[in-house]
């Protein structure tokens, strides 16, 4: 058995070698599962939508396209971890992971329908890259609209003409380009590069990706010249393969403690080594915002925060967008609500210097300021 590391443990899987064939795909099984399968992607909020030849079929034909065996959908690289602990309860409604690729590609089948789930990741702040032979520009992926797709919402980007007359030419009229049956000599020799592909060490891997990537990608900056949006000359296809030792990085107040900081931790430790944990300074606190009540002075707050085991090093920190100059760090982890001018510039920062940037959701029914609420509510009825 394969298995592959997330917040909340090692999760196995059978590593399958593909092959789709003459496979047709059964569109009422395929609508079933994704009507089930959007139902998690949106209750963890990830950014994630048809991609490809899939979309394609749906916003020309409103349906699935006829030669295509398998439903593609895109997730952004800061998502991979929230996308990767729910495949524990995918799992319990009989979704399978088929195959995972460590270049960035999730296959999951249910009922003998099939996934593929690319994980886009950034190579700058304008550009994407599928770790194929792909490229999307980034305003694609964040201006997005909803489709009603066969009674399901789905993300699809705002100028859906114009990304796709960038990528295909003449998208509006049926053409098809990938074709899925082979002969038994090229599956056979399919069958043994994959094989070659998931064993290899991680160093000949990525490096091997990294040669592949770089033919295509110089190929998609001549088409972005043709079409008049030249790349920046400081736009470079880097080598994807992931530090040995991670070191992570998260920030924060950590006034009233509780469960929710935790799992918080716990889960930001299980995405990399060594876990850094910088706690805001009251005397800042209390610069900028006179009114705010910090209960626990900054040294208090730390000494609380180090005695939870899955953290290695507690620091004190002003300004986020200077923290993440300061310290050294492989991930960047962050909150869904930590999204104000300060942070954008320091996952800006993050990513231009090649830092992951992993958004991880709030614990349900916990949070500091409902619990200042709940002590305020019991001392208000105390003194009646």
């Amino acid at each position: 058995m394969a298995k592959i590391k997330t917040s909340k443990g090692f999760f196995e899987y059978d590593n399958q070698i593909l092959y789709f064939g003459d496979k047709v795909m059964n569109t009422d099984k395929m609508l079933e599962n994704l009507h089930i399968l959007s139902v998690y992607l949106d209750k963890i909020d990830i950014n994630w939508g048809p991609a490809f030849g899939t979309l394609i079929g749906i916003i020309r034909n409103d349906d699935f396209q006829p030669w295509k065996p398998v439903f593609d959908i895109y997730i952004l690289k800061e998502d991979e971890e929230r996308f990767k602990d729910i495949l524990w309860l995918l799992r319990e409604v009989g979704f399978n992971l088929a195959r995972y690729e460590r270049r960035g590609r999730y296959y999951l089948e249910r009922g003998g329908e099939f996934f593929k789930i690319f994980v886009l990741q950034k190579i700058s702040t304008e550009l994407r890259h599928t770790g194929s032979t792909d490229f999307i520009h980034e305003k694609y992926l964040q201006n997005t609209v909803k489709w009603n797709f066969k009674g399901i919402d789905l993300n699809v980007p705002q100028e859906v003409d114009e990304y796709l007359s960038f990528q295909y030419g003449d998208w509006t009229v049926p053409k098809q380009t990938v074709w899925y049956k082979k002969s038994c000599v090229v599956r056979m020799y399919d069958r043994f590069k994959y094989w070659i592909m998931d064993h290899v060490p991680d160093n000949i891997y990525f490096y091997y990706t990294y040669l592949r990537r770089q033919r295509d990608f110089n190929i998609f900056k001549e088409k972005c010249t043709r079409a008049g949006i030249p790349l920046p000359n400081n736009v470079q296809l880097a080598n994807m393969q992931p530090r040995k030792y991670k070191k992570i990085l998260t920030v924060g107040v950590y006034d009233l403690l509780h469960k929710g900081h935790v799992e918080l931790f716990r889960r930001a430790k299980g995405l990399g080594d060594y876990l850094i944990v910088a706690a805001q300074d009251s005397d800042y606190i209390l610069k900028y915002k006179p009114n705010a009540k910090v209960l626990n002075s900054t040294e208090d707050r730390k000494y609380m925060i180090k005695s939870i085991r899955y953290v290695d090093e507690v620091i004190t920190y002003t300004d986020v967008d200077k923290i993440v100059q300061d310290v050294d760090f492989d991930v960047f982890v962050t909150g869904p609500d930590q999204c104000h001018s300060g942070f954008q510039r320091a996952i800006k920062w993050s990513e231009e210097h090649g830092k992951e940037h992993v958004v991880l959701a709030r614990t349900d029914g916990i949070s500091s300021s409902e619990l200042k609420a709940r002590i305020a509510n019991k001392l208000v009825k105390t003194n009646v």
